[in-house]
């Protein structure tokens, strides 16, 4: 006789694979709520949600998107005793309303994280269409290599992406250079596990976007691994930091910055900014190795920014 899967089973299968309602519905069953007590839990955190707002959530007639409700999403993750960000990560980006809702979403979503922040959204816009919600991070690296002048003129990037929609077969990679330099300074190079495909960048900033194509298509939960680099030509800009900016959940993140010898800072510290419209703010000060090397560690890292900055003398 088949022995039915164990509940617990379908809750981690549901988190891997999604979809979101299915997923929240799997982790309702298995602890033996209802959607009333539900409530009544948020309720006690001072999130109030309507019962029929969690049951359109649970059948997949529609989804949290808001700010409210995304904290409801967070609370219902803890009272579940489902990890940070499982549930949350399922999500989509916000569906488009109004003929120039995408455009103006993707826009506002870079918002004060990363300048230019209009030419950022055209240039990948050019390339990701409405929706790029297909795949999230699960982890990625960051390595930035500052030459002898002071100029970032490399960054290694190594991620672990996961399908959470459709059947994604390429990611969308961006990168903003330091203000005033030429946008045909910026290349792009596919080195593990992806091939280049189209390259935009933008006709007057320093922006530069590009698809790196996989060799099949990911099902939904299935994970992939693939190393890209960004190279600025010798330009005579000096940098003074490096940034990252995230828009959706990621699990780890690592960013480190190599200096070159004989320029190197005589401050450094970390960077950070909690939230898409918040301030980049000055953090910890960080020890320069004997290998010219600076490191930040980040895990389960929410949209906004981290990176690192330096004072040169």
């Amino acid at each position: 006789m088949a022995v039915p899967p164990d509940a617990g089973d379908e809750v981690d299968v549901r988190l891997r694979a999604g979809p979101f309602h299915a997923a929240l519905g799997a982790a309702i069953a298995h602890r033996g709520l209802t959607l009333e007590r539900l409530r009544d839990r948020l309720d006690r955190r001072g999130i109030h949600v309507s019962l029929s707002t969690l049951s359109y959530w649970r059948l997949g007639r529609s989804r949290p998107e808001r700010v409210d409700s995304l904290r409801a999403v967070q609370a219902i993750e803890a009272i579940l005793g489902l990890p940070r960000h499982s549930l949350e990560a399922l999500l989509g980006p916000p569906r488009p309303r109004g003929r120039w809702a995408s455009k103006q979403q993707r826009s506002r979503d870079f918002g004060q994280m990363l300048e230019p922040a209009q030419s950022l959204a055209e240039t990948m816009q050019a390339l990701i269409g409405p929706s790029d919600g297909d795949l999230r991070l699960w982890s990625q690296d960051d390595a930035a290599a500052v030459d002898r002048h002071g100029a970032l003129r490399s960054v290694h990037t190594r991620q672990v992406l996961r399908a959470v929609a459709g059947q994604p077969d390429r990611y969308v990679a961006v990168y903003c250079a330091e203000g005033g330099t030429p946008p045909d300074a910026l290349d792009v190079e596919a080195v593990r596990d992806c091939r280049l495909g189209r390259v935009r960048r933008h006709h007057r900033e320093p922006v530069i976007a590009a698809e790196l194509l996989f060799d099949h298509v990911l099902p939904v939960g299935r994970t992939h691994l693939l190393e890209y680099r960004f190279t600025i030509a010798e330009t005579g800009t000096r940098s003074h930091d490096y940034r990252r900016a995230f828009r959706y959940p990621v699990g780890t993140y690592v960013a480190s910055v190599q200096f070159t010898e004989p320029r190197l800072p005589v401050r450094c510290y970390t960077l950070a900014q909690p939230g898409v419209d918040a301030t980049l703010a000055h953090g910890d000060e960080l020890t320069l190795t004997p290998g010219r090397v600076l490191h930040v560690t980040a895990k389960d890292v929410r949209p906004g920014v981290l990176g690192i900055g330096w004072d040169w003398d």
